[in-house]
C-alpha cells in the first residue's frame, strides 16, 4: 500500500545518499531510501562509533551531544581544534579514545601543560580503565600500558619510563609540551595513531613544536616542504594566544586551523559608578561576597589596594614576581584577587573559573595612550575616522585605508591630528596636551567575562563594577562600550543583594542541567556572510572539508559550525518532463544539481562532460557541496539554516532541509541584519520552512521555463543565437516600455527651466527665450523628515538614476554590503529598521 504524502512533490535527480538513484518526496519524508530499504543515516554510520561510544559509557558515562560530535571526526580521520566551553570534557574524551586506541593496538599520545596534569591525566586513565574492565600498567607493560614522565619523578621510575619509551612497549604515552621540545629524540622515528594535546598555546608558539607533533603523525620534512599523509589524528584545544605563521602547517597538512578559546559571548550585569571612593569598593566586596577579581592600572596599585584590603578581606595579589595566590584562589582558600588589567594579563586572560569568580570591580577605567609623535598608521585611521567632519581631515580619506603606501604623508596626518584633535569634539577618546587617551573595551570586556563563562551546563551571569574618577574618562568609556552593544548601570539602580543571588543561581541551576550546549551546522548562502557571522562570536576555528571552509565558534546554545552553500545548489532538471516538470497525472517539479563552467560561467543541469555553451571540461558541481554538507550534518546531528529572508532563500532552505532529511535535525533562522544582537535573536527563535514562500518560488521557477525558456529556444532557433534569451517578465516588460516610447513620440512638446524648476506647455516650435513674472503668493518655513529606508525597487530605480548602474551590478553591490554588515537587507518592501541597525548607522555617519 503506498503511503499518501503530506510534502510538496518534489524529485531530486540522482540524490539519494544510499543508492545514488532519484530522491523522491517519499522517501524524504520516511527518511529512508525505497530502493534498498536502508536509512539513509545508515549510509554514514560507522561501526566504529557505535563501539566507541559503548566503551565511552563504561569507562566515563554517557556522552555529551559535543562529544558524540568529536567521535564522529575521529573515527573518519579527521584532525581539529576542539571548540567547546569550560567543563565539557575535553580532557576525559581524549583520555577515553585514547584508551579505546589500545584495544585496537593503537598508539596515543597526550599532551598536557603541567606535571600536576600529568599526574591527573594517569589518575584517570586507570580510573576510566577499571570501569571498562581494562588491566592499566603505568611505567610498565601490562594489557594498556601508559607511559607517563614529568621532572618530579624519582630515579628508578625515570629509567623503568626511558625504557618504555625505547623499545616502544606502550600504549598510550603521557608527557608535558615541555618534554616534547626538550626530549624529543627519544621519541624520533615513532608514529602515533591519536595525538592530543590540551596546551595548543605551547605547540602553537613554536615552529619546531609544530614540525614535531607533524613529524609524529607520520609526515616528513623535505628540502621543498612537507611531504606524505598524516597516518594519525590531530585533536587540540582551542587557543589563547597570538598564533605565529607556522600554524599554517596544520591548516595546509591537516585541514584546519585553532581559533580562540575566548568567546564574546557574556551574561554580565555592567555597573558605572563616578568616583572612586575606598569605603563603596569595601562595601560591593561585603555584599557581594567571594569570588571578586579587582583590577588596577599598574603593579604599585596592585600593592596599595592589596594593603587597603587585607586586613578586612581574604585577597591576594598577582603580579608578573608573584603567581602563587593562583593556586590559593583557585583551592578556595582566599576569596579575592587583585592584578592589573592589562589585555594579556594573567587576571584578564589566563584564568578560567568560573565557579569561583563571580565578579569583578576595575579601579580605574581600562585605556591605550599614545602620543601624537608616535602615532602608528592604523591608530592615525581611528582617529581620522573620528573626525571625519573635518573639512582638512576629509580631503585624506580617499587614502587613509592605505596609509601605509602613502609615507610622505603620514607626518602630514600626525601633525593634522594634533591641531583637529584640539579643536574637534570627540565623544568617545580623550585629549589632553602631549597625549589621546583611548578607552579599552576590549579589555574590559575580556576581564569582566571571567564572570560569565559558557560551561558545560549553559551561561553563568557575572557582575562587574567599574569605579572611574575622571569624569570625562568615564562618559568616553560608556559611550564606546555601546558599540559593542554593553550598556551600563548606576549603583543606585542595582539591589547588590538580590545581584548576588541571581549570579549564585545561575551556577546552582546549572549543575542539575546537561547537554544545554549542543553542535550546529549553521549554513549561510555566501563564504563571506559565513566570515563575518562567525566573528561576531570571536575568533572562529576553521576546519576545512572537501575544499569547503567551515568556521567554528561557540554561541550560548550551540558550538556552530558555519559554512556556505553558496546558492541555490539545485535547479530544474531540463532533460526531464516538460522543461523539469513531471505532468503524469500531477505536477511534479525534478530538480538536479547545478554545474557552472569555471572556465565562461554558463550553468547547466544537464550531466555533461563539457560545457555545452564553450567546450571547457573544467565543471563545478553541486553536488559536491551537498555531500560535504550532509557529512557535517551528520556529525552535529542539528543543522539551522540561516538563508537569507526572502522566497529564493526560503527555498534553497527547503531544498537543503529535503536534502539533509534522516541526517540531521532541521531549523531555519531568520536575520535581517548581520549584527551580534541580530544573529543571536535569529538563532532563539528558530522555525520551519515557510512551505507558502517555497511554493511562491516553484511556481515562478515553473513559469521561467514554461514560459521564458520556451521563448528563448524560439528566438534562438529564428536568429541563430544562443546567447539571445526572453524571460517571463522581462518580454511584457519591454513591451510596455516600446509602448511608452511609441506614445512619447505622439506627446506635445514641453519646455523646462532647471533654474526656476519650472514646466512650460503649449509653446510654438522655435522659441528660444521667455518672458516669465513671478508673484510670490506666501513664504513659509517647512521642517521635513529625511525619506524612509529604501525598498528595493526605490533602491534600483535611484541606484540607475543617480549613479547610473544597471539592476545585477547594485544588486551585486547591495548584496556585498549586506554580507558586510553595512546595510539591512536590501530584496525587501519593508522600511522597518531596528533600534540596534539604526543605532550602528547613527554612529557610523556620525
Amino acid at each position: 500500500m503506498v503511503r499518501e504524502s503530506k510534502m510538496t512533490l518534489v524529485v531530486y535527480e540522482g540524490l539519494c545518499s544510499v543508492c545514488n538513484g532519484d530522491l523522491r518526496h517519499e522517501e524524504i519524508e520516511g527518511k529512508r531510501c525505497e530502493v534498498k530499504g536502508v536509512p539513509f543515516i545508515l549510509s554514514f554510520q560507522r561501526d566504529e562509533e557505535r563501539e566507541f561510544e559503548e566503551f565511552f559509557e563504561r569507562a566515563v558515562g554517557k556522552p555529551r551531544e559535543l562529544q558524540r560530535f568529536w567521535m564522529k571526526r575521529l573515527v573518519r580521520g579527521e584532525s581539529f581544534a576542539a571548540v567547546a566551553p569550560t567543563g565539557i570534557g575535553k580532557t576525559a574524551f581524549g583520555l577515553a579514545f585514547s584508551l579505546f586506541y589500545a584495544l585496537k593496538g593503537k598508539k596515543s599520545y597526550i599532551l598536557v601543560p603541567t606535571t600536576f596534569l600529568v599526574g591527573q591525566c594517569v589518575e584517570w586513565l586507570n580510573e576510566f580503565g577499571k570501569k571498562a574492565s581494562m588491566r592499566v600498567k603505568v611505567n610498565e607493560e601490562g594489557e594498556v600500558t601508559v607511559a607517563f614522565y614529568h621532572g618530579r619523578m624519582r630515579k628508578n621510575e625515570k629509567e623503568r619510563f626511558e625504557k618504555l619509551v625505547r623499545r616502544g612497549s606502550f600504549d598510550i604515552l603521557v608527557t608535558t609540551t615541555s618534554f616534547l621540545s626538550r626530549r624529543f629524540n627519544d621519541l624520533k622515528g615513532r608514529v602515533f595513531d591519536f595525538i592530543f594535546v590540551d596546551d595548543v598555546d605551547a605547540i602553537l608558539k613554536s615552529s619546531r613544536n609544530v614540525g614535531r607533533v607533524l613529524f609524529l603523525l607520520g609526515l616528513r620534512k623535505e628540502p621543498d616542504g612537507w611531504v606524505g599523509s598524516p597516518k594519525g589524528v590531530l585533536m587540540t584545544s582551542t587557543a589563547t594566544a597570538t598564533k605565529g605563521k607556522s600554524t599554517r602547517l596544520f591548516r595546509t597538512l591537516l585541514n584546519f586551523d585553532a581559533g580562540s578559546s575566548f568567546f564574546t559571548v557574556r551574561n554580565v550585569e555592567d555597573i558605572a559608578v563616578n568616583g572612586v571612593d575606598v569605603e563603596k569598593v569595601k562595601e560591593v566586596l561585603r555584599r557581594m561576597g567571594r569570588g571578586c577579581l579587582l583590577y588596577v592600572r599598574t603593579a604599585e596599585e596592585v600593592e596599595r589596594w592589596h594593603n587597603i584590603l587585607k586586613d578586612e578581606f581574604k585577597i591576594g595579589m598577582i603580579t608578573a614576581e608573584r603567581k602563587r595566590d593562583y593556586e590559593l584562589f583557585k583551592d578556595g582558600r582566599i576569596d579575592h584577587l587583585v592584578g592589573t588589567s592589562h589585555f594579556y594579563g594573567l587576571l584578564v586572560r589566563g584564568l578560567d573559573l568560573p565557579e569561583k569568580i563571580r565578579y569583578v570591580v576595575f579601579i580605574g577605567a581600562p585605556t591605550m595612550k599614545f602620543r601624537y609623535e608616535t602615532l602608528t598608521p592604523k591608530v592615525i585611521k581611528i582617529l581620522a575616522l573620528i573626525f571625519k567632519r573635518n573639512e582638512k581631515i576629509r580631503r585624506y580619506l580617499p587614502i587613509i585605508m592605505n596609509l601605509e603606501r602613502h609615507p610622505d604623508k603620514l607626518e602630514e596626518m600626525r601633525n593634522l591630528i594634533r591641531i583637529v584633535s584640539k579643536t574637534e569634539e570627540a565623544e568617545d577618546i580623550i585629549v589632553s596636551e602631549d597625549e589621546i587617551i583611548f578607552p579599552e573595551v576590549r579589555t574590559y570586556i575580556q576581564g569582566s567575562g571571567r564572570t560569565s563563562r559558557l560551561t558545560a551546563h549553559g551561561l553563568t551571569k557575572g557582575a562587574s563594577f567599574l569605579f572611574e574618577d575622571d569624569e570625562r574618562l568615564l562618559k568616553a568609556f560608556l559611550k564606546r562600550a555601546e558599540y559593542y552593544d554593553v550598556s551600563f548601570k548606576s549603583l543606585d539602580q542595582v539591589d547588590l543583594d538580590s545581584l548576588s543571588e541571581e549570579i549564585d543561581e545561575s551556577r546552582r541551576r546549572r549543575r542539575g542541567v546537561t547537554d544545554i550546549i549542543r553542535p550546529a551546522l549553521f549554513i549561510v548562502e555566501s563564504p563571506t556572510k559565513a566570515r563575518i557571522i562567525s566573528r561576531l562570536f570571536g575568533k572562529p576555528g576553521v576546519k576545512v572539508m572537501d575544499d569547503l571552509v567551515m568556521y567554528e565558534v561557540a554561541s550560548q546554545n550551540y558550538v556552530l559550525l558555519i559554512t556556505a552553500c553558496r546558492g541555490h545548489v539545485v535547479d530544474l532538471a531540463t532533460g526531464r518532463g516538460l522543461h523539469g516538470v513531471e505532468t503524469d497525472g500531477t505536477f511534479t517539479p525534478v530538480y538536479s544539481t547545478i554545474k557552472r563552467c569555471l572556465n565562461c560561467n554558463y550553468q547547466f543541469t544537464m550531466g555533461f562532460d563539457q560545457c555545452p555553451l564553450c567546450g571547457h571540461t573544467e565543471i563545478e558541481d553541486s553536488k559536491r557541496i551537498i555531500d560535504v554538507l550532509r557529512k557535517a550534518a551528520y556529525q552535529t546531528g542539528f543543522v539551522i539554516i540561516g538563508t537569507d529572508p526572502d522566497a529564493e532563500g526560503e527555498k534553497i532552505a527547503w531544498d537543503l532541509r529535503n536534502l539533509l532529511s534522516g541526517l540531521a535535525e532541521v531549523k531555519r533562522a531568520e536575520f535581517h541584519e548581520v549584527t551580534f544582537k541580530a544573529i543571536t535573536e535569529a538563532l532563539m527563535n528558530l522555525r520551519d520552512v515557510n512551505e507558502n514562500l517555497v511554493k511562491a518560488q516553484m511556481v515562478r521557477r515553473i513559469e521561467d521555463r514554461w514560459i521564458g525558456f520556451t521563448l528563448s529556444q524560439k528566438l534562438q532557433q529564428i536568429f541563430k543565437n544562443r546567447n539571445l534569451s526572453a524571460g517571463r517578465v522581462q518580454t511584457p516588460v519591454l513591451e510596455w516600455i516600446i509602448k511608452r516610447y511609441e506614445e512619447t513620440r505622439r506627446r506635445k512638446k514641453i519646455a523646462y527651466s532647471p533654474e526656476l524648476k519650472l514646466t512650460f506647455e503649449g509653446l510654438e516650435s522655435g522659441v528660444d527665450e521667455v518672458e516669465v513674472e513671478i508673484d510670490v503668493l506666501e513664504e513659509r518655513i517647512e521642517k521635513r523628515s529625511p525619506l524612509p529606508p529604501y525598498t528595493t525597487d526605490e533602491m534600483l530605480r535611484d541606484a540607475n538614476k543617480i549613479l547610473h548602474l544597471n539592476s545585477k551590478l547594485a544588486m551585486n553591490l547591495a548584496q556585498d554590503l549586506f554580507e558586510a554588515g553595512l546595510i539591512t537587507y536590501h530584496r525587501t518592501d519593508s522600511i522597518h529598521v531596528s533600534e540596534v541597525g539604526a543605532r550602528i548607522a547613527k554612529d557610523y555617519l556620525g
